[in-house]
Formats: C-alpha cells, structure tokens, sequence
C-alpha cells in the first residue's frame, strides 16, 4: 500500500489526529472526519533543476496520488510552494490554498479561482472545515519578508507550524493565541532559520507538548544536526516529547491521551511497522 493510499483509507478515533512527516518541511494531517491538510509540500526535483540543489529524500508522495482539501503554504520559496507539483493540486476542484501574500503571484500564474483561496498576513485568521488557522509571525529577513508562520486549531488541538524564521521569541509568543500543543520547526540553522538549539528554547517559552524538529536531511546546502538537537531536548526540555520523523511517519496525536502511536513507511515492501513510543 503506497503512502498516499494509506492516508485515504486511514480511520482515526474521535479525538485524534493524524500527522505524516513529507520531507523538508512538508506534512500532511488528517481529522477524524477525513480532512485531509497538507502544508508546505516539496514533492518535485525543482530545486536541483533550478538551483543545483540535490534532492537527498526521495519523494515519498507524487501530487496526483493525493486531493487535499486545504493546503497552507507559508512563503513561496521552491522548497515549501513547490512550482511543479502546485498545478496538480489545482486541478484539484476542492483543494482550498492558504498563504502568505507572496505566494498570490503563483496562484495567479496557475489561474487559481478567488474562492478557493484565502492571503492571510500575520494575525490574521480564517476557519475552513472546521479548522481554524491563524497566520502568526515568522521572520524570514529579505529571503522573504512576507514570510508567515500557522497556529492550526483542530479538534481541540493547537499545531504552531514555525515556517521558516529565526530565532524571534518576543515576537512569536506575542503573535501566538494559545499554548500549542505541538510545535513543528526548522531546525537548520541555515539562510535565515532557527537552529535545533534556538527551537528548544523557543519550545520551552511557550510550553510545547510535543516538538517535531524539520527542513534538514533533504539539500545538503540546507545543514542542521538532528541528532544535536535530539539531544539537546532531552536536557533542556522537561516536559516535552521532542522527535525528527522519518518520510512517511506517522504521528497520532490526541490532546487528552498526547501520542497514541508512531509508525514509518517501509519504502522496499510499502507496509507499515510501528515503533516504540518513549516517554
């Protein structure tokens, strides 16, 4: 069973929900009432094309295998508004886009409709599907000045999706509503992103559950030390469960039960083997 179709056919209980880690800085979610959310999605070999960056993950997700019904892009760099696998999910009908306001030039390009998209600039908000999503600060300097983080509100759960940005704690516990309840951050420490250490002091300030560390591994360009940073947590973090994801991991989340499994895509047989969950 190929990753895109176990998405589709997976069930979630009540309070749950589930996050696959893409690669990069790409993840998918999915509710309980089938949902499906993707954010930032780098499923292509644009960057090696265009700028020279190899691709070091293979894509785990081709964007025809899957509809989303809300996409979030939080700035349009290659490797987080994919421009070749963008006029894939347009072609989807119901698929809704979400993005900071540099990204209206590629959805004029690909003719998106006005109704199935939405510009949010920081603090603004918007509810689709009964998912709330609120734009939040993100600096990414004069790579992207119009760069935006998300505070995603589902099911009772709130995800603080960091986007690309540097280390601004005033500025981004001020932007935030709530205490998130899990964080997903970059963790490179490279054009203007917050290093593994940086994202454990940021998590420990606003008092992150759980903290998923990101866009590191795909472009040897990019850098970071997932292993550093893993380590790092375990010191600084106290009450917080902090993780890279494998492409194609799945995290279930409830915020009353807090992780209720973890499980990786094998990618030679395309089945699925769950993994121990320490806590």
């Amino acid at each position: 069973m190929s990753i895109a179709e176990y998405i589709k056919e997976k069930q979630l209980n009540r309070d749950e929900l589930a996050i696959w880690f893409l690669g990069q800085a790409g993840f998918c979610i999915k509710t309980m009432s089938d949902v499906v959310m993707l954010i930032d999605p780098y499923l292509s070999n644009y960057c090696q094309m265009r700028f020279g960056f190899k691709r070091m993950i293979p894509s785990i997700l081709h964007p025809d295998e899957l509809a989303p019904d809300l996409m979030l892009i939080t700035h349009k760099h290659a490797d987080h508004l994919d421009p070749d696998s963008l006029p894939f999910f347009v072609r989807n009908e119901k698929t809704c886009f979400i993005t900071a306001p540099d990204c209206r030039e590629a959805l004029d390009r690909e003719i998106v409709p006005l109704e199935r998209r939405c510009v949010l600039r920081i603090g603004d908000e918007t509810e689709r599907l009964g998912i709330r999503i609120r734009a939040v600060y993100a600096d990414h300097g004069d790579l992207a000045p119009d760069a935006v983080g998300y505070e995603v509100h589902i099911l009772g759960n709130v995800i603080y999706f960091a986007g690309d940005t540097s280390f601004r704690p005033k500025e981004i516990t001020a932007s935030l509503s709530e205490q998130p309840d899990i964080m997903i951050t970059p963790i490179n420490g490279e054009y203007g992103n917050m290093n593994g250490n940086e994202a454990c002091k940021l998590a420990s300030r606003i008092r992150a559950k759980v903290l998923i560390g990101c866009h590191t591994g795909m472009f040897i360009e990019h850098g970071g030390d997932p292993a550093g940073f893993v380590l790092t947590a375990a010191k600084r973090l106290n009450n917080a469960l902090a993780m890279v994801m494998a492409p194609g991991e799945e995290l279930l989340y409830s915020r009353e039960r807090g992780i209720c499994g973890q499980s990786v895509q094998d990618p030679l047989s395309n089945s699925r083997y769950k993994l121990i969950i320490n806590q």
